[in-house]
C-alpha cells in the first residue's frame, strides 16, 4: 500500500508528498494533502460552483481530474502541513448511523456522565430525539418531560443539557435546561419582554454561564410556525444570573438573510455565522448572499461586541454548526465534512470528510479526542485526533 501510494503521488503533479508517517495506512484511513502551491495556476479549462469541493470540480486537464478523484476518496484532506499534527496518524472516520439523506440531524451534545450523544432529527416534532451510546452505537429514542418541540441546538454545560428550539406545534423558540438522567426539561427563557423569537438555532454558553444564541429564519423559510416574524435575524445573549436577554448583533437583509452557528472561544471571542446563502420563503440556496464566519470581541465575555472582522469564509459549501476547541481551533460543518481552522490567520488546515454521496455535515460534539458529526446521512465517529478538543468548561 505505502509504494502504490507514494507511487500516485510521485506521479501526478497535484497530489503532495505526505508526511511518512500518514503513508502505512495504520489507522485504515485515507489522506490527502492539498498543497495550493501546486494548483495555483491551471493550464486547462476548470470551473466549480461554491457548493462543491474543489475535488468536484470540472477540469480538462487529466492529471488534475485524477488528483481530484484521489482527494474524493480521502478520510482526511490537508490544505496546511500543520493539520498532519493536529490530527495525527491515528485519526479514524467511522459511520456509526445511518439513515435517510432527507433527514438532517442538529443539536449535538456528548454527555459525559452517560457516554452517550444526544441528537434530533431536525424539522420535526419530540419524537425525533435521540441518545446514542458512545461504546455499542445503539440508538435509543427518547422524549423529554414535558417534550421539547423542534430542537436545533444543544450545549452540554455543568452537568445538563441547554436546548435550543425553533418551536412550533404551540409553542415558542425555547431554551430549556434538561437534566440528562431523568430527562426532565425546564424552560429557562421564551421571550424577548414578551415578543416571540423567530426561532432559536444555535446556542453557546460562556465559561461565565451565560448564553447566547442565533435567533434564525429557519424557522420561517421551513414553515415550522404560523406567525410572521416581528425582527431580522439576530444573536442574542442572556444573563443567566436575571435572565434579562440584548440583542448583541443582527444581519443585514430581513428575511431574506439568517444566521446559523454560533462559539465562544475561551480569549473571550465569539465566532458568528451567518448562512443568508440558505434562506427564504420558499427555502433556497443564493450563492451571492453571505456565507461567512464573523470574529467579534467581547472583552471577557461582555454583551457589548465590537472589532468585527470577516474571519473565515469556507473554501466550498457554506458552514452550518461552528464549534471552538481548547485550544482555539474553530471547527465549521461544510459540505461534504468539517472544516478545522487555525484561530490566528483563519486559514483552513485540513477537512476530515464524511465523503460526498449526498451526505452532509451539519453539527459536531467533542470528546477528549474524539468528534462527533451528525447531518443528512447519519452519525459519524472521529477517534484518535492528536489535539485535545473538549474544552474546560
Amino acid at each position: 500500500m505505502e509504494l502504490s501510494l507514494n507511487s500516485t503521488i510521485a506521479s501526478n503533479p497535484y497530489l503532495s508528498t505526505l508526511p511518512s508517517a500518514f503513508t502505512s495506512n495504520a489507522s485504515g484511513s485515507t489522506w490527502g494533502y492539498y498543497s495550493t502551491r501546486h494548483t495555483a495556476a491551471i493550464p486547462a479549462v476548470f470551473n466549480r460552483t461554491l457548493f462543491l469541493p474543489p475535488w468536484q470540480a470540472n477540469t480538462s486537464n487529466q492529471a488534475l481530474h485524477q488528483a481530484n478523484e484521489y482527494f474524493d476518496g480521502t478520510n482526511f484532506v490537508a490544505f496546511d502541513p500543520g493539520f498532519f499534527d493536529f490530527i495525527g496518524p491515528e485519526a479514524k472516520v467511522e459511520q456509526v448511523w445511518s439513515t435517510n439523506l432527507s433527514y438532517n440531524h442538529e443539536a449535538s451534545c456528548f454527555i459525559t456522565e452517560r457516554n452517550a450523544l444526544f441528537f434530533t432529527s431536525w424539522g420535526f416534532d419530540h419524537s425525533y430525539q435521540y441518545l446514542l451510546d458512545g461504546s455499542t452505537h445503539q440508538l435509543h429514542n427518547i422524549t423529554t418531560s414535558p417534550p421539547i418541540m423542534n430542537a436545533h441546538g444543544c450545549v452540554y454545560f455543568n452537568g445538563s443539557l441547554h436546548v435550543a428550539t425553533d418551536g412550533g406545534a404551540g409553542t415558542y423558540a425555547s431554551i430549556y435546561r434538561v437534566d440528562p438522567h431523568t430527562l426532565k426539561a425546564e424552560t429557562l427563557i421564551n421571550n424577548f419582554y414578551q415578543q416571540p423569537f423567530i426561532g432559536f438555532n444555535d446556542l453557546e454558553i460562556d465559561p461565565s454561564g451565560n448564553i447566547w444564541v442565533t435567533d434564525s429564519m429557519s424557522t420561517w423559510s421551513n414553515y415550522l410556525t404560523t406567525f410572521a416574524p416581528q425582527t431580522g435575524p439576530a444573536v442574542y445573549f442572556i444573563n443567566t444570573t436575571t435572565m434579562t436577554p440584548k440583542w448583541v448583533f443582527e444581519v443585514e437583509g430581513g428575511v431574506d438573510a439568517n444566521t446559523n452557528g454560533i462559539a465562544f472561544a475561551a480569549d473571550g471571542t465569539l465566532y458568528i455565522d451567518t448562512t443568508s446563502i440558505s434562506s427564504g420563503r420558499p427555502k433556497g440556496k443564493f450563492p451571492l448572499r453571505s456565507r461567512a464566519i464573523w470574529a467579534l470581541d467581547t472583552n471577557g465575555g461582555k454583551p457589548q461586541l465590537g472589532n468585527r472582522r470577516l474571519f473565515y469564509n469556507p473554501i466550498s459549501y457554506f458552514c452550518d454548526g461552528v464549534r471552538v476547541s481548547r485550544n482555539g481551533y474553530v471547527f465549521c460543518t461544510t459540505g461534504d465534512g468539517v472544516d478545522v481552522v487555525e484561530p490566528e490567520s483563519g486559514y483552513a488546515l485540513g477537512r476530515i470528510r464524511i465523503s460526498g454521496k449526498g451526505n452532509v455535515a451539519v453539527n459536531i460534539a467533542f470528546e477528549d479526542h474524539t468528534l462527533w458529526i451528525v447531518g443528512k446521512g447519519g452519525v459519524w465517529k472521529v477517534t484518535g485526533i492528536n489535539e485535545q478538543l473538549k474544552r474546560t468548561w
